[in-house]
């Protein structure tokens, strides 16, 4: 790839335009209504869990990894 040396701004071209405000909302209202269509929507749960081990946290989290994605396991292993 060859490089352009440029002595001036002006001398720049002019950038690739952006696509358009309404592109990018087709394409995340697209997004949205796909991930809707798969079912539930999985989300972590809220707050700051602390863990006594990384042996505990890991266990915590293939528990919340294998649950059902409509329960909601909020409690979790604090010890």
């Amino acid at each position: 790839m060859p490089v352009t040396r440029h002595r001036d701004v002006s001398e720049f071209p002019e950038p690739a335009r952006a696509a358009s405000a309404l592109e990018g909302l087709a394409a995340a209202c697209a997004a949205s209504s796909l991930s809707q269509a798969f079912g539930h929507e999985r989300r972590a749960p809220r707050g700051v869990r602390r863990f006594r081990s990384v042996e505990a946290a890991d266990d915590h989290r293939q528990r919340w990894e294998s649950a059902p994605a409509d329960t909601d396991d909020t409690r979790g292993s604090t010890a």
